[in-house]
């Protein structure tokens, strides 16, 4: 089985970003001004993230993070129903903390090839940006892995 692995940071923007360069960005699309806001915020290295074709995809913390830092982005009714905006960068505060740090916890089927940073940084990094709206950033390209193809069948015993 195939996989790519790539570094997952989180950071914080604290400038405005129009509606459709959030849309975009979650759409995997280019957007030059959230590519440089994202590439120039204030981050904080979760660790590694890796992705396969099988579904669902192995746990890690940078993987849970990812999951729902992408859910909130892209599904922002689902957490705030007076939400008016179908895709955002989610706002800082303590139910979004609190997932947060829920999420990067680690867990006892974490797989250890997905490196992740101590809690504490995190807390950190959250304490330090509160009121930020946040977002994960890969700041290198993904690098083609190859894995033993019971991987993705460890724990399901």
């Amino acid at each position: 089985m195939d996989g790519w692995i790539e570094e997952l940071w989180l950071v914080a923007i604290v400038e405005e970003v129009p509606d459709d360069e959030v849309r975009r960005w979650w759409n995997s699309k280019e957007t030059e001004l959230l590519d440089r806001l994202a590439a120039t915020a204030p981050g904080f290295r979760l660790g590694t993230i890796l992705t396969t074709v099988d579904e669902p995809q192995l746990g890690s913390p940078s993987r849970r993070v990812f999951d729902l830092m992408f859910l909130r982005g892209t599904c922002p009714q689902n957490f705030h129903p007076d939400s008016s905006a179908p895709y955002v960068l989610p706002l800082l505060g303590a139910d979004l903390r609190s997932a947060l740090l829920a999420a990067f916890s680690p867990q006892a089927d974490d797989h250890p090839l997905m490196t992740a940073a101590p809690l504490s940084g995190l807390t950190e990094f959250l304490d330090k940006h509160w009121g930020a709206r946040l977002t994960t950033h890969s700041p290198t390209e993904a690098v083609r892995v190859s894995l033993p193809a019971t991987l993705g069948r460890q724990g399901t015993g």
